[in-house]
């Protein structure tokens, strides 16, 4: 089986996807949903939100087991929720929530106050991979808990895509690098086009003020995947592990195993 990366680096513009023609489902009936935070289909594009759109995010639990809050990110049309199997090592996050993107996030955050350098690292399970495609579980690093907050992290999408992005000043646009993975088809089976693999495990290493994404495609020891970004983080800042349904008003669902939280480089495994 061959394997070819792509990467891309894209300025202020909606993340790439597999599968634009996928329909989103609609939102549970009664709840308004503005139109820039429909997700994109065939008939609509996701815009950003106007510049002066904010919500609160909302403190919505306590510990977690490594973490030490829980919050809802800018506010969330429905409120998120989240559990921990210490036996299985698992956290199950629910969310709903527009995006992690543009000016502004919304999206449930398990994090942790941290200063100095750090290894986060998880694998990523889609308990129903029928979801919609772009839902994404993002390992982030941000300066507060504002829904418009300067961050860094890594991402993976429900269709496979990974990538690093930052937001460099507060309300700023993102900006990002995606990767891709696609499987060769195999001819003689009768297969066409191509096939999205989903990375195993993902992970950012913060070494002083450079940010380095991590990643295992099929199982293999995860290793640094293209070039360190430079990232100056504003003080003490929060760390963790967020997830966002891509649909304002929907709750969706995603695991995060295994993983590895420590205030040092050079620990992602």
């Amino acid at each position: 089986m061959r394997v070819v990366l792509l990467a891309a680096v894209a300025a202020v513009s909606v993340s790439p996807v597999f599968a634009q023609s996928l329909v989103p489902p609609p939102a549970p009936p009664g709840i308004d949903v503005p139109d820039w935070a429909l997700p994109g289909s065939a008939t609509h594009r996701q815009i950003a939100p106007p510049a002066d759109f904010h919500r609160a995010s909302v403190n919505n639990g306590g510990p977690i087991g490594a973490f030490e809050g829980q919050t809802d990110v800018g506010g969330p049309l429905a409120p998120g929720s989240a559990s921990y199997d210490a036996a299985a090592m698992t956290y199950t996050i629910n969310s709903a929530g527009y995006n992690i993107w543009y000016q502004r996030d919304e999206f449930r955050y398990l994090w942790k106050k941290a200063s100095g350098d750090v290894s986060l690292a998880a694998d990523v399970v889609w308990p129903n991979k029928d979801d919609f495609h772009d839902r994404k579980v993002a390992l982030i690093i941000r300066d507060s808990l504002d829904d418009d907050s300067r961050q860094i992290m890594t991402a993976q999408h429900g269709n496979g895509m990974v990538h690093i992005s930052w937001r460099a000043e507060k309300n700023g646009q993102m900006t990002d690098i995606s990767h891709r993975a696609a499987r060769q088809p195999n001819a003689a089976a009768g297969e066409k086009g191509s096939q999205a693999l989903h990375p195993t495990r993902i992970g950012i290493e913060k070494k002083g003020d450079q940010f380095q994404l991590w990643m295992s495609w099929q199982g293999e020891p995860i290793h640094p995947e293209g070039a360190p970004i430079t990232f100056k983080t504003n003080g003490p800042f929060y760390v963790g592990i967020g997830f966002t349904s891509h649909l304002p008003a929907n709750v969706l669902t995603a695991k995060v195993s295994n993983v590895v939280m420590e205030n040092a480089s050079g620990k992602i495994r």
